[in-house]
């Protein structure tokens, strides 16, 4: 397993994947989708400001199981590498696979549907190629009332848990914003909303994530 990254290191070394986030699976999310898909959005808005690689899959049929929302299209980093995926462990493409080996991040911070399906394959996917899990488990939903087995068992497997206010905070790693890379202040000068405080999230309420 890859060496636990310092602060702001983190920011070097982490890659977002988005997992299925599609309507076939929204639309049967057990629970409120809106509260993940705010998640969702401001971790994609964070992506943006930390210069994050981000690469989101999407589950065979597209035809019938639908793309990526347009307000998370649109809140992706340029550059956003998008595949289509018929095996439920992401790293069962070929080239998914390459792609994260290309990116030389070796932190894979996973969000996405669904929890005990995709989300649960690929973690275990990614852990057995030596990968650290960040497991964002107020970013993950699922149509399964209890899902916390699944979260359970990546847990044990060595995915780390973690939700997107404790991985905003570990990639800025401090309130003195002059620590900031100048690239960062750039670009939040541009785009205000790239980093929002996680404070003001909504509450998930009955979301199928496992994170009350």
């Amino acid at each position: 397993m890859a060496a636990n990254p310092g602060p702001l290191d983190l920011a070097l070394d982490a890659l977002v994947l988005l997992v299925d986030v599609q309507p076939a699976f929204i639309e049967c999310m057990h629970g409120d989708p809106e509260p993940v898909i705010v998640r969702l959005e401001r971790l994609l808005g964070l992506a943006r400001l930390a210069d994050l690689p981000v690469i989101t899959t999407l589950e065979r049929p597209t035809s019938t199981k639908g793309s990526v929302p347009e307000r998370l299209q649109v809140a992706m980093p340029e550059g956003t590498l998008r595949f289509e995926k018929s095996t439920f462990d992401c790293t069962g493409e070929p080239a998914i696979r390459a792609a994260l080996a290309s990116s030389g991040r070796r932190t894979v911070v996973v969000a996405g549907a669904e929890t005990d399906v995709c989300i649960l394959q690929s973690v275990l996917g990614l852990l057995a190629a030596g990968y650290e899990v960040r497991l964002l488990e107020d970013c993950v939903f699922s149509s399964e009332v209890d899902p916390r087995a699944a979260l359970r068992r990546m847990e044990r497997a060595g995915a780390l848990p973690c939700t997107f206010k404790t991985f905003a905070y570990e990639v800025t790693a401090t309130v003195d914003r002059t620590r900031w890379p100048k690239a960062w202040l750039q670009r939040l000068a541009r785009d205000p909303d790239l980093w929002l405080p996680p404070e003001d999230l909504p509450p998930l309420g009955g979301s199928s994530s496992g994170v009350t």
